[in-house]
């Protein structure tokens, strides 16, 4: 890891300028805009304390927008905190889902609003599992070849009346999970029970 040097950056408002303060080698500059201020303060730094530019950490910091910003800073770091929390939500029901219940990954992707790479990503291979000591597993069938003169495959099966059947999305169906209003709601098997 290479050495850095870190220090904090002031920046103040002034009309359409920016102040560049940096109090702890009392250095001071403005310019224009604030992508040009951390050029500005990582060069002014580089040359005070002789050292390349690329080894400058900067802590930029506008006291007098701070109070925006933190809002901005806090909403960030709840959502974060959220997406974490739903991301754990998501590999616990998974495991529940396809490991415990049996519940094949197609299925757990459509009860999940997932695709089915997603759900395989976060069910761990079975194969090490389910193989005895001195067993071999079946082996699996290589694809046979593509001929040159055969037509594509279909993409889906077509429906009524010979249309193409619409793609369904991994999106999870409304029956899969009813609101707490919607007792009795949906198809057999999948109602909620008060």
């Amino acid at each position: 890891m290479s050495p850095h040097y870190e220090v904090e950056v002031l920046l103040h408002r002034i009309g359409r300028w920016w102040a560049v303060d940096i109090p702890r080698l009392d250095l001071h500059a403005q310019c224009r805009t604030l992508e040009h201020a951390e050029d500005l303060a990582r060069g002014l730094v580089a040359e005070a304390v002789g050292a390349p530019p690329d080894v400058i950490v900067l802590d930029m910091v506008v006291p007098e927008l701070e109070p925006v910003l933190r809002s901005v800073a806090e909403a960030r770091h709840r959502r974060a905190a959220a997406v974490a929390a739903e991301d754990q939500a998501i590999a616990a029901a998974v495991q529940e889902l396809v490991d415990k219940l049996r519940v094949s990954q197609g299925d757990a992707g459509r009860l999940l609003g997932m695709s089915l790479g997603e759900v395989a990503r976060l069910t761990p291979s079975r194969s090490s599992a389910t193989a005895s000591p001195g067993r071999l597993l079946a082996p699996v069938p290589a694809p046979s070849p593509v001929r040159p003169d055969a037509a594509p495959a279909p993409r889906s099966r077509p429906g009524p009346a010979g249309r193409p059947r619409q793609a369904i999305p991994p999106a999870r169906p409304s029956w899969a999970a009813p609101q707490d209003d919607t007792q009795g709601r949906g198809r057999q098997g999948y109602a909620s029970s008060g």
